[in-house]
C-alpha cells in the first residue's frame, strides 16, 4: 500500500436522465492571441497620469448578439480597444483609469471586460449589468496592476438591431475619491470554529447561502440548488441555555425544501424556486407562538414564492404564487426583512422595465399586500428596516439607497427617496452593494453600506436616514489582493459592525491562480474619523482555487461560488458565517463556521462553555446526514433512497443509480501498485443498460490533510492532478471499466477525458457494488508526459465525490 485516501465531506451526487459531461463541457475564447482582432474606432489610444487625460472610441461590430465573452466573435458581436497606460505605477497613487461605455436604447445590452496585456490576458475588471441599462463602467488601478497595455473588450450581449445603436467609450484618468484612514489589527483573540459543510439529499449543489439567527438562538441557513430544483434549509441550535446548544456547529438539522411543490416530503425534488433564496426572522413573538417566525422566499423568473414556518422549519406554509402583484410577471433577486414579530417587507426588481418594488406582509411572510413602487432600479442588493421607527432602506448596486419613511412604525411607506451613498471609479459590481441599519441609540439609527470595487471592501455610514454619507473607509487589509462579495451585520452600540468577504492575495479576482479564503473584520468605532478594524481568516482552509465570476447569470467565468454569502450574529454576540465552497468538489457546497472567542458584538467576550456540551446528533432520514467517513472507512457517503426519478415515490425506493458510498484504496498485486475505487449503490442487483458511474480523485493536491473535524480534507483538488474511474454499460448491460483525467476549466466546469481501459473491474450483486482497479503506472505515464510529479509512496490522494447517470 503506497498511501491512504483522505476523507471528503461533500456527499456523492446522483444524476438521472442527463449527462454531467454535457453540463461541464469547457469553452474557449472566441479569439486567440494569433487571431486578427476586430477593433473599435479608433483601434487604440493612450492615457497618462495627468488628471483629465482622455481618449474616446466607438463600436464597429455589426453582427447579432453574443452569449458572452467566451463565445463572442471579434468583428461580429464583440470588438476591442487597445489602451496604453503611460508612466509608472507610482504615478497613479490616488488615481484611476475610469472606463465608461454608453448607448441609446435600454433594450440593448453591452458588456465591458478589461484585460491586461492581450485579449487572453488576465481580467482586471469588468461590468455586465443586464438591460434596460444603457451604460457600463469599470476601472483600472495602475498602481496595483501596472502600466502598459490593456485590452478593453466590449461584448454585444443583447442587441435588438445589429449595428444601429453602437456604444460610445471613454477612458479617462481621474482622482480616486477621498476616504477615511483606518487602523488595522490582526487576530485580536478572535477565532472561528472548524468549518463544516451541511448536506442535503439528492442535490448536485447547494450554495449562495442566506442565513439568519433569531433572538432565541435559532440559526437558519438556506442554499439554492438552481431552478427548478428548489432550495434547501438547515437549522442549528445556538441558544446557550439549550441542552442542544451547538457552538461548534456540528449538528445541522436538515429541514427539507421549504419551496417544495408537495410540501409533504422534505426530500421531495421539484420545487417552485431555486434561483435565489432569502430568509428573515422575527424580532419578537406573535401571540400564542413560542418560536420567532421564520420567513422565506424563493425565486423563479415567473414569480417569487414566499412562506413561513413557526416551528423552526419542521413544517412550512408555502404560497407558490407569492401574492406579489406589483409589476410584470418576470422578477429578479428578492430580499426581505422583518419589522417586529409579524411584519415583513420584501424587495425585488422586475426585468422589463427594471423597476424596484416593495411589498409588506402582516402575517409573518405568508402573504403580501400590494406593491409600492420604489423606482427605476439597478440590481437590488438588500433591504433592512429600523426596528425603532420603521424606516425601510433598499440598497442598489449602483451605490444608491432608497429610503421610505412610514406614517407609523410598521406601516408600508407610500414612497421612497433615492440618495447616492457611494461611488467608485473602479466600479461597484463585485457583486452586491448591501447595507444594514443599527438601532444603536442615535436618533435615527446608523445606516451602513458596504461594497467592493474589485480590489478592496469599503464601508460608509449615514446618521440622517441616508440623506448624507460619511467618506468611505477601507475595511479589508489584504495587501495587493482582491476582496469581493462583502456582507455585514450591526451591533447595538454606535460603530459596532462585523463584516465578511472572499479575499485572495492575488491581484485580480479573475485570476485562475487565485486562492480564496473567507475573511472577517470587526469594529466598535466604524463611525469614527479613524476606525479600527480587527481582521482574521474565518475559513480554516482555501475554499476556492480559481477565478470568481462577478457577472451574475451573465457571467462567463467560474460561478461555483455563485453571487453572495451572509453573516449574522447570535445571542452571545458571536458572528456566524455561511459561505459556498468548492475546494474539493465538482461544483459547490454550503459551509458554516461560528466565532468561538474574542470580543462579542454585544459587549464582553465570546467563549465556549466549560465543559463543552456534546449535543446528540439529529435523527431520522430527513434530518441526519450519513456519517463520514463511513463505518468501513468509506471516504464519501451519501443519503440512501434519494435518487431522482420520474415520480415522487422513486425517492422511497431502491434504485441502481442511488449512490450510498465510495471507498478508495490501494494494494500491491503481482508486483503492481493498484489503485481501486468501489462504489456502493442502493438497489444495485443488476447493472442497468446505458448507465455511467464515475468516481473522482485528485493526486498531489496541496494541503491534503484531514480537516480539524476529521471528516474531509483541506486538499485543494483543482491545484492537484484529477483523475477518475468509470464504468459504462451498453444497451445489453455489458460493463466497460475505464480511467481518465479531469480538468477544471476557467468557466468553472470540469472536462472529463477517458485515457484508457482499467486493469480490471467487477460487479458484486450481493453487495450492490462496482469496483474499478487501475495500475498506478498508467496514471504516472500521464503525469510524466505532462511533466508533473508521479504518484509514489507517501503521495497524498484525496477521494472526491462520484456521479451516476442513466
Amino acid at each position: 500500500m503506497i498511501t491512504s485516501f483522505c476523507s471528503h465531506s461533500v456527499p456523492a451526487r446522483r444524476f438521472r436522465g442527463f449527462s454531467l459531461l454535457a453540463l461541464c463541457a469547457g469553452l474557449l475564447l472566441g479569439a486567440s492571441a494569433s487571431d486578427t482582432l476586430h477593433a473599435a474606432n479608433p483601434a487604440a489610444g493612450s492615457v497618462d497620469p495627468n488628471l483629465g487625460s482622455k481618449v474616446t472610441f466607438v463600436g464597429t461590430a455589426t453582427g447579432p448578439a453574443s452569449e458572452g465573452e467566451l463565445t463572442c466573435v471579434d468583428g461580429t458581436n464583440c470588438d476591442v480597444f487597445t489602451l496604453t497606460v503611460a508612466g509608472e505605477p507610482a504615478d497613479y497613487v490616488g488615481k484611476a483609469i475610469k472606463i465608461d461605455i454608453d448607448w441609446e436604447s435600454g433594450t440593448n445590452d453591452y458588456d465591458l471586460v478589461i484585460r491586461k496585456d492581450s485579449v487572453e490576458g488576465p481580467v482586471v475588471n469588468n461590468s455586465g449589468d443586464g438591460p434596460p441599462s444603457s451604460f457600463e463602467s469599470a476601472g483600472i488601478n495602475p498602481a496595483a496592476t501596472g502600466t502598459g497595455v490593456y485590452v478593453v473588450r466590449v461584448v454585444y450581449f443583447a442587441i435588438t438591431t445589429p449595428g444601429a445603436d453602437q456604444y460610445r467609450g471613454v477612458a479617462e484618468t481621474v482622482s480616486r475619491p477621498a476616504e477615511r484612514a483606518a487602523t488595522y489589527l490582526k487576530g485580536g483573540g478572535i477565532q472561528f470554529s472548524p468549518n463544516v459543510t451541511v448536506k442535503a439529499p439528492n442535490t448536485v449543489r447547494d450554495g449562495e447561502p442566506s442565513s439568519r439567527t433569531d433572538f432565541q438562538g435559532n440559526y437558519y441557513v438556506g442554499g439554492i440548488r438552481g431552478v427548478p430544483a428548489g432550495v434547501d434549509l438547515w437549522n442549528f441550535d445556538l441558544n446557550p441555555n439549550s441542552g442542544q446548544f451547538d457552538p461548534l456547529m456540528r449538528n445541522p438539522i436538515y429541514r427539507g425544501q421549504p419551496d417544495s411543490f408537495t410540501n409533504k416530503d422534505t426530500t421531495q425534488v421539484g420545487a417552485d424556486g431555486g434561483g435565489d433564496i432569502d430568509l428573515a426572522v422575527g424580532f419578537g413573538l406573535p401571540p400564542r407562538q413560542i418560536v420567532p417566525t421564520l420567513a422565506f422566499s424563493s425565486l423563479v423568473a415567473a414569480n417569487i414564492s414566499v412562506g413561513n414556518s413557526i416551528d423552526r422549519g419542521k413544517t412550512f406554509f408555502l404560497n407558490p404564487l407569492g401574492n406579489l402583484t406589483g409589476g410584470p410577471p418576470i422578477d429578479d433577486r428578492e430580499w426581505q426583512e422583518f419589522f417586529g414579530a409579524n411584519t415583513v417587507f420584501l424587495l425585488y426588481r422586475t426585468i422589463f422595465p427594471v423597476i424596484a418594488f416593495v411589498h409588506r406582509s402582516t402575517d409573518g411572510g405568508r402573504t403580501y399586500g400590494p406593491a409600492v413602487t420604489v423606482g427605476p432600479s439597478s440590481q437590488v442588493g438588500g433591504i433592512d428596516v429600523n426596528q425603532n421607527d420603521g424606516t425601510v432602506y433598499n440598497f442598489f448596486i449602483d451605490g444608491r439607497v432608497a429610503v421610505g419613511v412610514p406614517a407609523r412604525p410598521g406601516d408600508q411607506p407610500t414612497s421612497y427617496t433615492f440618495h447616492q451613498a457611494v461611488s467608485d471609479p473602479f466600479g461597484l459590481r463585485n457583486i452586491f452593494v448591501t447595507g444594514k441599519v443599527a438601532e444603536d441609540g442615535t436618533p435615527n439609527g446608523t445606516v451602513y453600506i458596504t461594497y467592493s470595487n474589485g480590489f478592496d471592501v469599503y464601508l460608509a455610514h449615514s446618521t440622517d436616514r441616508g440623506v448624507t454619507w460619511s467618506l468611505p473607509v477601507r475595511v479589508s487589509d489584504v495587501p495587493f489582493g482582491a476582496n469581493i462579495f462583502p456582507w455585514l451585520e450591526t451591533g447595538k452600540t454606535p460603530g459596532s459592525v462585523v463584516l465578511t468577504w472572499y479575499g485572495t492575495e492575488n491581484q485580480s479576482f479573475n485570476n485562475d491562480g487565485a486562492n480564496w479564503k473567507v475573511f472577517f473584520a470587526q469594529s466598535f468605532n466604524a463611525n469614527s474619523a479613524n476606525p479600527t478594524f480587527t481582521q482574521v481568516e474565518a475559513s480554516d482552509h482555501i475554499i476556492h482555487g480559481s477565478n470568481i465570476s462577478t457577472g451574475g447569470l451573465t457571467g462567463t467565468a467560474n460561478r461555483n461560488l455563485i453571487d453572495y454569502f451572509q453573516i449574522s450574529v447570535d445571542p452571545q454576540g458571536a458572528a456566524v458565517i455561511a459561505y459556498t465552497d468548492d475546494h474539493n468538489d465538482l461544483t459547490g457546497a454550503t459551509f458554516v463556521t461560528r466565532q468561538i472567542s474574542g470580543p462579542s458584538l454585544n459587549g464582553g467576550q465570546v467563549s465556549l462553555p466549560n465543559p463543552l456540551l456534546n449535543p446528540a446528533p439529529p435523527t431520522g432520514k430527513d434530518e441526519a446526514a450519513p456519517p463520514q467517513p463511513g463505518r468501513d472507512g468509506e471516504q464519501v457517503t451519501d443519503f440512501a433512497l434519494d435518487t431522482r426519478g420520474p415520480v415522487p415515490s422513486d425517492l422511497d425506493a431502491a434504485n441502481p443509480l442511488d449512490i450510498v458510498s465510495i471507498k478508495y484504496d490501494s494494494s500491491v498485486v503481482d508486483g503492481k501498485t493498484i489503485l481501486s475505487a468501489t462504489m456502493k449503490l442502493n438497489g444495485l442487483t443488476a447493472l442497468p443498460p446505458n448507465a455511467l458511474y464515475r468516481m473522482s480523485f485528485t493526486a498531489n493536491a496541496p494541503d491534503s490533510v484531514l480537516s480539524a473535524t476529521g471528516d474531509y480534507t483541506y486538499g485543494l483538488s483543482d491545484r492537484g492532478d484529477q483523475f477518475f474511474f468509470s464504468v459504462t454499460t451498453s444497451s445489453a448491460n455489458l460493463p466497460t471499466f475505464r480511467y481518465g483525467t479531469a480538468v477544471r476549466e476557467s468557466n468553472g466546469g470540469l472536462t472529463f477525458t477517458t485515457r484508457g481501459t482499467a486493469d480490471s473491474g467487477s460487479f458484486n450483486a450481493a453487495r450492490g457494488t462496482i469496483t474499478v482497479n487501475v495500475d498506478v503506472a498508467k496514471f504516472n505515464a500521464l503525469l510524466t508526459e505532462a511533466g508533473k510529479p508521479v504518484i509514489a509512496a507517501g503521495s497524498p490522494l484525496v477521494g472526491l465525490r462520484g456521479t451516476s447517470s442513466g
